[in-house]
């Protein structure tokens, strides 16, 4: 985009901001606490994360191959929200997210020297507030609760296979290298997220739980175990594997296309195989006879790119590939199944959501807003702008969506990309001459989010803290591209 057009954008929105700011605290009242809206048996809640789970791969929004089954039954028992949008393109501060329903500058988690802190309300402490026992499983580092994302969880628990490496050391000593993510990018972990749900639920007893179950196999490296390793390419014959996919310089925009058709096979390969556990927790749950009075829902943190911009991975970028992700609620005893949401929808929302549905009222301190009524058949009663948001590895970047248009503002390189999503939805034209009416448009869209912003740190003094990283560290780490400026 012309830079004079980027710079009179941002001229028009310090003013707008102020305005929209303004009357934010006009209208805002005292946090009303969370209670019961009625007197039906409470449910047990589990949401479920997908690490790097790309919605365009999945049966249910449209994919050729037939990699989500499961995640296909549950859709169609449930609701599905077709455009449904992250905060950010990686882990950390997409859990982080997720769990407070405020965007990222506001809960302040945005890099990997950083830690949600505790006056930020996680989902998990709300529903423990309400009386719930809540239990978590995770299986990725930025999950770890040495950034916060453990408050509010009876049991915390670390699944992967190196866990005696990290849960008794600081941050300081193994986030800073590449050593831990090869670890990571390596761990097959579904199996043991499987048993230690499993276990978990055996032993609970009667009472109603909230559950977080954060399922990380998909991510890179794609080493899917046998036979998913060859189930949507088995001729292939050629020599790569889809280890080192982040770390193996032959894996670029260049690379011969059989192999990156491969690549993609080996990737919808982890999601069938990760489909396959998470068929077999929920058996887990009906054989239990919990699964009729459980919200389940479904979604992911991020996706991943496959050079469709010349990148590869996540944490890059903030085009569609790697921040439009999926969302699936099933709840019959609320919930018509086979209803599907076009409207925009926000992983900010999904907290509200879960609760409202649970019968507790959704929380009015959050940036996020309770879906139930569009997953009814209502319209969206609120403004749902979907703002993301990337500060780290050396990127500071925004973008504003709507349904049809989208502004990627990068502020290191002060140039800013506009493009209609209906007309292109690759995002691969940007668009460089518009009216003057859609330029107050979306000037206006990225100004209320902006405002909104604004208004939510004033009134939480949205800061993170530290995660114990010595400055000769933090060095160290944006030498290696893990943390930004």
């Amino acid at each position: 985009m012309n830079r004079r057009i980027v710079n009179a954008i941002a001229l028009s929105l310090s003013v707008v901001v102020l305005i929209l700011v303004l009357a934010f605290f006009r209208g805002t009242g005292h946090v009303v606490a969370l209670h019961p809206t009625g007197s039906v048996t409470p449910p047990n809640v589990i949401l479920i994360s997908v690490d790097t789970l790309r919605l365009d791969h999945l049966g249910c929004y449209g994919y050729g191959r037939d990699t989500s089954p499961f995640i296909d039954r549950l859709a169609s028992e449930g609701v599905l929200f077709e455009n449904h949008i992250s905060s950010t393109s990686w882990t950390l501060p997409a859990h982080a997210a997720l769990f407070t329903s405020l965007s990222d500058s506001v809960h302040g988690c945005t890099d990997a020297d950083r830690v949600l802190q505790d006056k930020h309300i996680t989902l998990a402490e709300r529903f423990a507030d309400a009386g719930y026992e809540t239990a978590g499983f995770f299986s990725g580092p930025y999950l770890h609760p040495a950034f916060g994302l453990g408050q509010g969880f009876d049991l915390y628990q670390n699944c992967t296979s190196y866990r005696q490496v990290i849960d008794a050391r600081p941050p300081s000593d193994w986030v800073e290298g590449d050593d831990m993510a090869r670890m990571a990018q390596a761990d097959i972990t579904s199996p043991t997220v499987y048993q230690a749900v499993s276990s978990w639920l055996a032993g609970h007893g009667e009472s109603k739980f909230f559950m977080f179950i954060h399922l990380f196999d998909v991510h890179q490296d794609f080493t899917p175990p046998p036979p998913y390793d060859t189930m949507f390419d088995p001729d292939y014959d050629g020599s790569f594997t889809g280890k080192d996919f982040f770390y193996n310089k032959l894996v670029n925009a260049d690379m011969p296309e059989r192999d990156l058709e491969h690549l993609l096979a080996l990737y919808d390969g982890e999601i069938a195989w990760t489909d396959y556990h998470i068929k077999k927790i929920v058996e887990e749950l009906d054989r239990r006879g919990l699964l009729a009075s459980s919200i389940i829902a479904l979604t992911s943190d991020h996706g991943t790119e496959f050079f469709e911009h010349g990148w590869k991975g996540h944490r890059m970028t903030l085009y569609d590939e790697v921040v439009r992700i999926p969302l699936v609620i099933r709840y019959p005893a609320r919930l018509a199944g086979g209803v599907r949401v076009a409207e925009q929808t926000r992983s900010i929302d999904v907290g509200p959501t879960l609760l409202e549905l649970a019968g507790l009222r959704a929380p009015e301190d959050v940036m996020g807003h309770s879906l139930l009524a569009a997953a009814s058949g209502d319209e969206l009663a609120f403004d749902n702008l979907a703002l993301t948001e990337l500060f780290s590895v050396g990127r500071n970047m925004r973008s504003v969506r709507t349904i049809q248009w989208k502004f990627i503002h990068d502020r290191v390189n002060d140039d800013g990309y506009y493009f209609d999503l209906i007309d292109d939805p690759r995002e691969l034209r940007a668009v460089r001459n518009f009216s003057p009416s859609i330029k107050r448009e979306i000037s206006t869209s990225f100004a209320r989010a902006l405002a909104t912003l604004s208004a939510f740190s004033a009134r939480l003094e949205a800061t993170a803290e530290g995660s114990d990283i010595p400055p000769e560290v933090l060095a160290q780490l944006k030498s290696l591209g893990y943390v930004g400026d």
